[in-house]
């Protein structure tokens, strides 16, 4: 496969070629045409009005039937069942209008080569009629037949051709497959490796990574649930009982635990301990045991998120409801943010949920819990998508800071004197996934992330925009192993693994075609490497697009399948499903 990332998300358009002009396979006075459409294809969302393939040219992504009332999605041939529309019109300028308006295409960058058969009205600028046939002036840019120069030379005029280069049709199959062998490369006998370590020579600042993670393991095992893999499960389940080994007297959990004789690490960068990592143990722990539906395993961890959760609580020192964080303590662990920290704050909310309904589901009251998380849901709302004003308020009268004004995103930190404007795109699309946003906002989210191209090259930067030297927030030990210039690692970097959850955000706010193309441009960054194809990579460079952390990364390969799971095999996208307390039995 040829990739350009630059032109991967260019300004996409849809060709929709009629089966009935182009029927016949003439391989030699086609193959001009094959190649051109081979060139701009993956710029190109290519429909075949009539017929699932035409021979000699290339493959297409959708099939509409002849009269506009059923559109397949190929080279899977499931159907589009967002179409037709409850009571609206078919036909197949309604049909290309569907889909254009799925993937986020205007009407401008639609191309039709039709016979004179097809009606399509004056809202399809860019309309090659084959045959003749009778067309609006300003519509029509007319063939006399169906041979390939007159096409080409049509749709040039059009200015179609020569955007980009070319992609697999099946790439997203091939990356489901890719993304399962990865998983397996990551399984031992205590849980779940953050990479392959038999893909990556470790060095002495990395052998670390020669361990089972909390954060991690559980992130990896959370979103490989949907494929009821019992190897998987298992590797999830030790994964869990390792950390509660080694839980300490005051209840937090390691960061990691070794693999060699389970030495336990409590601390990140600098000695500062992993917040996350309980925070995600906690979520892990409980929804396994409800997805299993497995009491006796519930039994055994409810002591263990009992302690995680006080331990949690205590770093509540000032009684509101929110979390207190260290700088550089979550998976940002070479980053400046500290106080209330939106990506924590969204998994404090959760764990308190799901422990109250482990607690309920083994006949306990889970109510202050529950009405916990209820207080952190007020604060998280009121104090991360505040109004102009309030954001004064929080910088401080005196402080000079400037605002924003009303927000499209959740802000990244608040402090007693100041506040991170920066968009932590994961952050925000877990809160979004989670339920934490309304309509409203999942709306001016979804404006925000798109018109600043989150998804480009790849889905998705982490942080948008990143910071740079000479900025405020610009720290020197960003500088350490080049981890954190700007566009790299935490500052910016493409993280595939945050691109599932994109895919799967798209799926929830009804965006279901861009989601299936995302899913493929996901597809295309994870077929990537160093060493070999199909690395699932732990981070690309924001820019270049290219891999720069480690191979086989399995929170990478987990994303990618659950993201595939929902488009394909009909698996929830919410990150945090709600949980019935009935779900553990009696």
């Amino acid at each position: 496969m040829t990739s350009s990332s630059v032109e991967h998300n260019a300004p996409r358009h849809l060709l929709a070629l009629d089966a009935l002009v182009f029927g016949q396979e003439e391989p030699a006075r086609w193959r001009r045409l094959r190649d051109r459409l081979e060139a701009i294809r993956s710029a190109t969302v290519l429909v075949y009005v009539g017929a699932a393939d035409l021979p000699g040219l290339p493959a297409p992504d959708y099939a509409i039937d002849a009269l506009g009332t059923s559109i397949t999605r190929l080279p899977a041939g499931d159907t589009v069942d967002e179409w037709p529309e409850p009571g609206g019109a078919t036909g197949m300028a309604e049909a290309l209008g569907h889909l254009a308006s799925g993937l986020l295409i205007p009407w401008s960058e639609v191309y039709c080569v039709v016979g004179t058969h097809l009606a399509l009205d004056d809202r399809i600028e860019r309309v090659v009629v084959i045959d003749g046939g009778a067309a609006a002036p300003d519509q029509a840019v007319r063939a006399p037949s169906a041979e390939e120069d007159a096409v080409i030379t049509a749709l040039e005029e059009a200015q179609l051709f020569g955007r980009a280069v070319g992609t697999a049709p099946d790439i997203c199959e091939v990356a489901f497959e890719a993304a399962r062998d990865t998983l397996q490369r990551n399984v031992t006998p205590i849980g779940f490796t953050a990479a392959s370590l038999g893909d990556n020579p470790l060095g002495s600042h990395d052998a670390n990574y020669a361990a089972v993670w909390a954060r991690d393991g559980v992130i990896t095992g959370l979103w490989t649930l949907c494929l009821e893999d019992p190897e998987l499960i298992a590797a999830f389940r030790n994964t869990i009982r390792v950390m509660c080994r080694h839980q300490s007297p005051t209840g937090q959990i390691p960061s990691n635990v070794r693999l060699a004789d389970e030495t336990p690490d409590y601390s990140g960068i600098g000695g500062i301990g992993s917040i996350d990592s309980v925070l995600w143990f906690v979520i892990g722990a409980v929804r396994l045991a409800f997805h299993t539906a497995d009491r006796a395993f519930a039994e055994e961890i409810v002591e263990p998120v009992a302690r995680a959760m006080q331990w949690l609580a205590a770093h509540d020192a000032n009684n509101d409801s929110l979390l207190e964080i260290p700088e550089s303590s979550d998976w940002m662990d070479i980053f400046p943010r500290s106080y209330n920290v939106l990506y924590d704050e969204v998994l404090w909310w959760q764990a308190c949920l799901d422990t109250a309904a482990l607690y309920d589901g083994l006949g306990r009251d889970g109510t202050a819990w529950r009405d916990h998380a209820a207080s952190i849901r007020t604060a998280i709302l009121d104090q991360f998508w505040p109004t102009g004003d309030q954001l004064m308020e929080i910088a401080g009268s005196a402080s000079g800071r400037f605002s924003p004004g009303e927000a499209y995103y959740l802000l990244s930190q608040i402090t007693p004197f100041d506040y991170g404007w920066r968009c932590d795109v994961y952050a925000n699309l877990l809160a979004a996934l989670g339920g934490l946003l309304d309509q409203r906002k999942l709306d001016r989210l979804f404006t925000f992330l798109w018109g600043v191209g989150v998804n480009s090259p790849y889905p998705v930067t982490c942080l948008y925009p990143p910071i740079v030297s000479g900025a405020e927030d610009w720290k020197d030990y960003f500088l350490v192993n080049f981890l954190n210039i700007p566009h790299h690692y935490h500052n910016g970097g493409l993280w595939p693994f945050i691109g599932g959850l994109w895919v799967r955000y798209l799926v929830a706010v009804g965006r279901v075609e861009l989601a299936h193309r995302e899913l493929a441009s996901l597809a295309e960054a994870c077929q990537q490497g160093i060493s070999g194809e199909w690395e699932f990579n732990e981070w690309l460079h924001g820019t270049t697009g290219r891999p720069m952390g480690k191979a086989h990364q399995a929170w990478s390969a987990a994303s990618f399948a659950h993201a595939y799971m929902v488009l394909h095999r009909d698996a929830d996208p919410k990150v945090f499903p709600s949980l019935d307390p009935d779900g553990l039995g009696r």
